[in-house]
């Protein structure tokens, strides 16, 4: 039999009915919203081939979308495990289901610090557009991010088990495999990520502060677009990975301590985290139809792919910063003279940059 590694006090997911019942509102939630919105997302994206070809931003929201709803598929099961207080599909199941859950997390973080990047490559780097529309980079990216997805969400597998026939949480064999395993998780589904994301903030706001043009329209909705989507995500996964570090702490902590016993309550407090991270795969819809709301009546339900057009643009008519520097170095005339009138040359009287001009 499969020894499990357990704080003091014998929680499970199940131990709070305020966790249980939480967590079964915010699932059905999430479903009720998150499904429809990004079903509607995958039809309005997954078709449109504009000729330049398809923003990159686009293309990262299309994967997200999907991403999010693959994971809100799976709500039933979680509802009735809540509700049942009983796992309904077994262990291959238990394991299957919970790798999935993993995979989409890391798809949907990943993705979301691309668009971040991207945003602040567009504005930093805008001559870099054209490229960032290629085809071929975009496949690219995306690949590596469902490589790295389904790499990094192996370990919810080989740590979820079924207990008593009737639980299915993790089981670590020891407080040395829980500490590695959700310092793991914590550090690349959140901290690195985040980092990464605040670090492109930054250079972005630098930017822009300094910048001879203002943001065009289109760019800055797209803009708000991606820091709320940003938000939305670290302020609904922030709670499940709390818990994490709580667990970290008590797994370390000596046993019979107080810090040891908070382990057990972080354990009864997951199903309500875990289904509060539920709700984030749902708010993206919401915060595209916010943002775009001025162009619903022009655009109806093909407002979309309007709000994604010229993403990767952060100057308005299409000026980028290879052009405001050819601009810059454009000889300046000035009139210092009328010169000769009628036969005269129509070059006196002009200077180039403080200098007579005589050709």
């Amino acid at each position: 039999m499969l020894a499990c590694y357990r704080p003091p006090g014998n929680e499970t997911l199940l131990s709070w009915k305020a966790s249980r019942v939480t967590g079964t509102a915010f699932l059905l939630l999430a479903a009720l919203v998150g499904l429809p919105g990004n079903g509607f997302v995958v039809w309005s994206l997954a078709g449109w081939r504009p000729a330049r070809g398809r923003p990159l931003a686009a293309t990262l929201a299309l994967h997200l979308a999907l991403a999010d709803g693959a994971v809100l598929l799976l709500t039933p099961l979680f509802v009735a495990f809540l509700a049942g207080q009983a796992w309904p599909l077994g262990q291959a199941g238990c394991k299957a289901v919970y790798y999935v859950c993993a995979l989409s997390m890391y798809a949907s973080v990943l993705l979301t610090s691309l668009l971040s990047l991207q945003r602040c490559l567009a504005v930093t780097r805008p001559f870099l557009a054209p490229r960032l529309r290629s085809p071929a980079l975009a496949r690219r990216l995306l690949l590596a991010v469902w490589l790295a997805a389904l790499l990094l969400a192996a370990p919810a597998a080989v740590y979820r088990h079924l207990w008593g026939d009737r639980v299915c949480q993790l089981c670590h064999p020891s407080p040395a495999h829980a500490a590695a395993h959700l310092s793991l998780e914590t550090l690349t589904a959140f901290v690195l990520p985040f980092g990464l994301v605040l670090g492109c903030y930054g250079l972005t706001l630098a930017r822009l502060r300094g910048a001879r043009w203002g943001a065009g329209r289109q760019g800055s909705r797209v803009g708000r677009l991606v820091s709320a989507i940003v938000l939305a995500f670290g302020l609904l996964w922030a709670p499940y990975h709390a818990v994490n570090v709580l667990q970290v702490a008590a797994a370390l902590a000596p046993p019979g301590g107080a810090l040891a016993r908070l382990g057990g309550a972080g354990q009864a407090a997951r199903a309500g985290t875990t289904a509060l991270a539920f709700f984030s795969s749902s708010v993206n819809p919401v915060l595209y139809v916010f943002t775009a709301r001025d162009l619903l009546p022009r655009a109806g339900p093909g407002f979309l792919t309007r709000l994604f057009e010229g993403s990767g643009d952060a100057r308005s008519g299409g000026r980028s910063r290879e052009g405001t520097m050819e601009l810059r170095a454009t000889p300046r005339l000035k009139v210092v003279g009328q010169g000769h009138r009628g036969g005269g040359d129509p070059g006196d009287g002009m200077e180039k940059d403080g200098q007579r001009w005589d050709p």
